[in-house]
């Protein structure tokens, strides 16, 4: 994996660094209701280099680590790791992430190549076990 000031991590650039948040609320049905909790983040994004694949693909790699814990104990509830990756040439982006439960997911889609930030269109996806992330997003 090549580390380098010049790497073009195109769409991904804007997510390097800390992101904070103590505003979310998780919700789960339950038989007579919901179970409501709110909960804080952290996502932390840093560069990962760049990797050839096969020769014929240059990747941009960002890592990525997310902990969401309950704000009323502070207890961990998810933790998820995964990389971002970005191939210039191409426009595609791909995730994959691990959840420690058993859930490991890629997906992927593409960026149309000179597109504004509205450009983004699904290619492919691929799950092993979808599973909705805490608070119901990600990244």
């Amino acid at each position: 994996m090549t580390q380098d000031s010049e790497i073009d991590y195109g769409p991904l650039a804007g997510l390097i660094g800390t992101w904070t948040g103590d505003k979310g609320l998780d919700v789960s049905p339950l038989p007579d209701g919901t179970e409501e909790n709110p909960y804080f983040e952290t996502l932390v994004f840093e560069v990962a280099g760049q990797v050839e694949n096969a020769e014929r693909q240059t990747l941009a790699i960002v890592r990525y680590h997310q902990v969401v814990s309950r704000k009323s104990n502070g207890e961990v509830f998810h933790d998820q790791i995964g990389y971002w990756m970005w191939d210039a040439r191409s426009g595609v982006i791909a995730q994959s992430l691990t959840i420690p439960r058993a859930v490991c997911v890629l997906a992927g889609g593409a960026q149309a190549i000179g597109a504004d930030d509205t450009g983004a269109t699904p290619a492919r996806s691929w799950t092993s076990r979808a599973e909705r992330p805490a608070g119901g997003s990600s990244p």
